[in-house]
C-alpha cells in the first residue's frame, strides 16, 4: 500500500494564485493516492489532450498496417489538392506527427480541404510549427485507412477497455476533429495517463504496441525557439514527439488550452491528470513539479 499523498500544498498554492483548477488526481503504481475537487467532476472538452489521443489511435493503425508513417499526406486525398506544391508533394504523416507540415503559424481548419490549401512555408520535416491542420488531417487519414472515424475506432479498442464512457467528440463530414474538442473528465484522464505508462498494456492486453507510445513519448522534434516568451519556458523548449511534448524531471504529458494536463513520470511510476479552466497554464504545472513530485514514494 503507498501511502495517501498530502495535496494540501499544491491545493494552497492553486488557491494562493487564483487558478482555475477544477480537479487533480494523481496516481502511483497504479494507486490513487491524492485527490482533489475544486468543482463536481464532470467531462469537459481537454482542448488539445485530444491530439495525443488521437496519436493512440494512430498507433492502433499502424500496428493493424493499415497506414505507415512515410506515407504521402496527398495519396490519401486523392483529388483534394488538384495541383499540389512540390511541398505538399513530399510531406508524409511523420512530418504530420511531429507538426513539421511546413505551415508559417497556427491553424484551424474546418475541414480537410482547407488543411490542404494552406501555404507551406517550409519544407516539411524542417520547422516545428504548433498548429490544429497538422491533426486534422492525420485523423482524416486514418478514417481513410481503418473504415470508421477515430472516435469510432477507439470507442471499439480504447474507452471500454479503460473503462471510460463513450465520450463526446465533434467531427465533419464523417472525420473526427482530433486536435480538439474531445470530453473527459479528470478521472478519464487518470485512467488514459495509466495506460500510458503501462506502455500501451492494460489488464494484460496490449491494446497499441508499446514501441508506439515508447516512441511516441520521447524527443522527435526540436521545439527550442529564441522567440519563444519567457513565460513559455522551460516546459515548452525541450521538444516534441507525436503528439506528446516531452516535460523536465524525465516526464512527458498531454496537455490541453486552459489548464488540461496528463503528466506521466516513468521513473516515479506516477501519474498527474489535470482539468482546469484557466488561461495561465504554466504555474498549474509549475506547481506540480513544485508541490507533488517531491511528495511522491521512491
Amino acid at each position: 500500500m503507498i501511502p495517501v499523498m498530502d495535496i494540501r500544498p499544491y491545493r494552497e498554492a492553486v488557491d494562493t494564485l487564483k487558478l482555475r483548477v477544477e480537479g487533480i488526481i494523481v496516481l502511483q503504481r497504479g494507486e490513487k493516492i491524492g485527490e482533489h475537487r475544486w468543482i463536481p467532476e464532470k467531462p469537459r472538452n481537454v482542448f488539445s489532450v485530444s491530439k495525443s489521443v488521437t496519436a493512440v489511435a494512430l498507433g492502433m493503425a499502424l500496428d493493424d498496417g493499415t497506414v505507415s508513417l512515410d506515407q504521402r499526406v496527398i495519396d490519401s486525398f486523392p483529388g483534394l489538392a488538384p495541383k499540389p506544391s512540390p511541398r505538399l508533394q513530399s510531406l508524409t504523416l511523420r512530418h504530420l506527427l511531429t507538426m513539421t507540415r511546413g505551415h508559417g503559424g497556427f491553424t484551424r481548419p474546418s475541414s480537410v480541404e482547407e488543411a490542404l490549401s494552406h501555404e507551406l512555408h517550409y519544407d516539411p520535416g524542417a520547422v516545428f510549427v504548433y498548429d490544429n491542420a497538422c491533426t486534422l488531417l492525420i485523423s482524416a487519414m486514418i478514417t481513410n485507412a481503418a473504415g470508421m472515424n477515430v472516435r469510432e475506432l477507439l470507442l471499439k479498442r480504447l474507452f471500454p477497455a479503460l473503462g471510460i464512457p463513450g465520450p463526446l467528440w465533434p467531427e465533419s463530414g464523417g472525420v473526427t476533429q482530433g486536435a480538439t474538442g474531445l470530453e473527459l473528465s479528470t478521472g478519464s484522464l487518470a485512467l488514459f495517463g495509466q495506460f500510458l505508462l503501462q506502455r500501451g498494456n492494460w489488464n494484460g492486453k496490449q491494446l497499441v504496441s508499446s514501441r508506439w507510445i515508447d516512441g511516441a513519448t520521447r524527443t522527435q522534434v526540436p521545439t527550442r525557439n529564441p522567440r519563444l516568451p519567457e513565460t513559455c519556458k522551460p516546459d515548452y523548449d525541450l521538444g516534441y514527439g507525436f503528439h506528446f511534448w516531452t516535460c523536465r524531471h524525465g516526464a512527458y504529458r498531454a496537455d490541453g488550452k486552459n489548464g488540461q494536463f496528463v503528466v506521466v513520470l516513468p521513473r516515479e511510476e506516477a501519474v498527474v491528470a489535470i482539468n482546469a479552466d484557466e488561461a495561465a497554464m504554466n504555474p498549474i504545472l509549475y506547481a506540480v513539479w513544485d508541490h507533488i513530485l517531491p511528495r511522491l514514494s521512491p
